[in-house]
């Protein structure tokens, strides 16, 4: 297959992410399955265990007075988070992985027109740990300072701006964690509008339509109601909703109180939410990957007067070969 040529237009850009993501859609959600399902199945795992020990604490400490002793019980408090939290810790890293490796993803498919061996698109990740969890907890500290109100609108502005970074992570891995932000502060700068274009269109897409499309397809075959029913019974019982109602309405009069069903609802439509916007991540890292390879082509990092841009891993391209070879 001839290698597709990305065309440094933004509507093009667009599509063609639409196009390479819904035909590969069973694939890419076949790889984005634990990553997703896993941290929800985690912090299931370490809320209801835990809630569990919460109702059959008394009880148990009538019968063994053993339990009765507070060292007893942080030990049996972390025996019983610890299988969920460690499900929680391999699917949440996985995810963060699959930033990196959907961009080697998508490069393999430009070059070879199939989706395939996503093993080895991780190892392109995971060869550089360190140095891509440094570039996590760097992106981390811009959204927590963002966070503050002060900083909202160069942190809304910056965040265009560094967009890419693990594009350029993926596709330049000679570039240091500062330099990724540097590198897509440079790709970002003179394109800024089409860029905001594309998150709009993008974002609208991920984090909109499809979260509501979704949920009303929960509604619509009842698993809201099963799930509101039964967070009502479990998790929404250990909130104190009567308390939070009145410290809200001593701020505010007009606040609509909470009531369990209204919890419950809220959880379920947030994990919706997770769920869809999980599994479209391939989406937004297939756009992003196709947007620098565009910007790339217009301004190349230039390393001793050289153009530096990665190649697909020789041994990924090998792999392809020999598993499709007709």
């Amino acid at each position: 297959m001839q290698k597709i040529k990305v065309e440094n237009n933004f509507v093009w850009i667009i599509l063609a992410a639409i196009r390479i993501y819904s035909a590969n859609f069973l694939k890419f959600c076949g790889y984005m399955l634990f990553p997703v399902l896993g941290q929800i199945l985690g912090l299931l795992l370490i809320f209801c265990l835990a809630g569990l020990y919460a109702v059959y604490l008394p009880e148990l400490m009538e019968k063994y007075p053993a339990f009765k002793d507070p060292s007893t019980m942080i030990l049996c408090i972390i025996g019983i988070i610890i299988p969920g939290l460690l499900i929680f810790m391999k699917a949440f890293w996985d995810y963060l992985v699959a930033y990196g490796a959907l961009n080697s993803v998508t490069e393999g498919f430009l070059t070879t027109g199939r989706i395939y061996d996503y093993p080895a698109h991780k190892a392109t990740v995971t060869r550089y740990s360190v140095k891509f969890i440094g570039l996590w907890l760097l992106y981390s500290i811009f959204w927590l300072v963002s966070c503050i109100p002060f900083f909202w609108v160069v942190g809304a502005v910056l965040f265009i701006y560094f967009i890419l970074i693990f594009q350029v992570f993926s596709f330049e891995p000679e570039t240091s964690v500062s330099g990724c932000f540097k590198r897509s502060f440079q790709l970002i700068k003179g394109n800024v509008f089409r860029t905001l274009l594309i998150m709009l269109v993008i974002g609208t897409f991920t984090h909109v339509l499809f979260v509501q499309g979704f949920s009303v397809f929960f509604d619509f075959t009842k698993l809201t109601q099963v799930l509101s029913e039964l967070f009502q019974e479990t998790l929404v019982g250990y909130i104190p909703i009567d308390s939070i109602n009145d410290k809200m309405l001593s701020v505010n009069p007009s606040f609509d109180m909470l009531t369990p069903v209204k919890t419950a609802n809220f959880f379920v439509y947030q994990i919706v939410a997770f769920i869809v916007i999980g599994f479209t991540l391939p989406l937004r890292s297939i756009t992003w990957a196709l947007w620098y390879k565009a910007l790339n082509d217009e301004k190349p990092n230039r390393i001793n007067n050289k153009r530096v841009t990665k190649k697909l891993d020789p041994e990924i391209l090998d792999r392809a070969n020999r598993k499709y070879k007709d």
